[in-house]
C-alpha cells in the first residue's frame, strides 16, 4: 500500500527510526553482554574488595553499560577495563585473565601490590591488549616478559630487576617505566627501525651506552634522567622534532648535538653529566 498522505508518511518514518533506535540499544545494553565475561567482572569486582564506586557493577544491569567498561558492539566481548584511581589495595586480579579480548586494561593510581601477572600482555592470555596502565601503584618484582604492550605505563612502582629479552624485539609506542628501581640495559628499547614516540626511563639504574644506539624515527620524547647512562648523545638528535628531551643526572660526555630543537632545552635537561659540552652548557674546549 502506498502512503500519500505526509503525516501518515513522516509518523512511519519516525516509527522505522525508533524501532531502529531500540534494536541498536538492545544490542550494546543487553544481547552483547557476554555471560562469560559478566562472570569474570563480578570475580574483578569481588577480588578488588567490592568497592563501593564499583557498585554499578552488578548481575541486573548489562555489563557493556557498567562503569569503566566498554565492549565491541558486534561481539558483546569485553574490550576496556578501568578501574582508576579509587586507591584500592589488592594484587592485580587474577579473573582478568578470563577477559580474552581486552584491548585495554587501566588500574592506575591505586594501591595494587605484589608482582604483575604474566597474563597481562599479547604473549599472555590478552592476545588483543595493546594499552596497559598500572602506574602509580605498589607492584614489586620484575616485569613479566609478557608485557610487550604497545602503549606501557608502569611509572612509580617498585618493579626491579632487568628488562626482559622479548622487549628486544617488541613493538613499542610508548613506554614509561620511569620511578622504579629497574637495572641493567635498556639499549633494546632502541633502533632505527622502531615505531616507538615516547620513551621515559628516569630515575632508574640503566647502564647502557648511549651513543651506540640509533634512535627510533618517530622519537620525540626521550626522558632517562638520573640513571648511570654513559657515552655520549647520538648526533641524529640535532634533527630531531623533540617534545620533550631530558638526559641529566647521567655519565654523559662529549658534545651536546646542536639542532633547532636541542636548543630549547636548558642546562637542567643535561647537567650534572660527566663531560658533557655545548649549547646549553659551556663550549667544547
Amino acid at each position: 500500500m502506498q502512503l500519500t498522505n505526509p503525516f501518515c508518511r513522516a509518523t512511519t518514518l519516525v516509527l522505522v527510526a525508533v524501532l531502529v533506535l531500540a534494536a541498536a540499544m538492545a544490542r550494546a545494553d543487553g544481547a552483547l553482554c557476554v555471560k562469560s565475561d559478566k562472570a569474570a567482572l563480578l570475580a574483578i569486582k569481588s577480588a578488588l574488595g567490592n568497592h563501593p564506586e564499583l557498585s554499578g557493577w552488578n548481575s541486573t544491569v548489562p555489563c557493556c553499560s557498567w562503569p569503566g567498561i566498554s565492549c565491541d558492539t558486534s561481539t558483546g566481548r569485553v574490550t576496556e577495563l578501568t578501574v582508576f584511581a579509587l586507591n584500592i589495595s589488592a594484587p592485580v586480579p587474577a579473573g582478568i585473565a578470563n577477559l580474552t579480548a581486552l584491548r585495554t586494561v587501566n588500574l592506575a593510581y591505586n594501591r595494587l601490590y605484589g608482582r604483575i601477572p604474566e597474563f597481562l600482555g599479547p604473549r599472555g592470555a590478552l592476545p588483543a591488549l595493546n594499552f596497559l596502565r598500572l602506574d602509580g601503584n605498589r607492584l614489586s618484582g620484575a616485569i613479566p616478559p609478557t608485557a610487550t604492550v604497545y602503549d606501557l605505563s608502569l611509572v612509580g612502582n617498585n618493579l626491579t630487576g632487568p628488562l626482559p629479552a622479548t622487549f628486544a624485539d617488541a613493538e613499542f609506542g610508548d613506554v614509561d617505566l620511569a620511578d622504579n628501581q629497574l637495572t641493567g640495559d635498556a639499549s633494546m628499547l632502541f633502533g632505527a627501525k622502531k615505531k616507538m614516540n615516547a620513551l621515559r626511563l628516569s630515575r632508574n639504574r640503566f647502564a647502557f651506552d648511549l651513543g651506540r644506539v640509533e634512535l627510533p624515527e618517530a622519537l620525540d620524547i626521550l626522558a632517562i634522567d638520573h640513571n648511570m647512562i654513559y657515552g655520549s648523545i647520538p648526533a641524529a638528535a640535532a634533527a630531531r622534532k623533540w617534545l620533550a628531551f631530558d638526559v641529566s643526572y647521567n655519565s654523559l660526555c662529549g658534545p651536546i648535538p646542536q639542532g633547532r630543537y636541542t636548543h630549547r632545552f636548558g642546562p637542567k635537561h643535561f647537567v650534572p653529566n660527566k663531560c658533557l659540552c655545548g649549547r646549553p652548557l659551556a663550549p667544547c674546549s
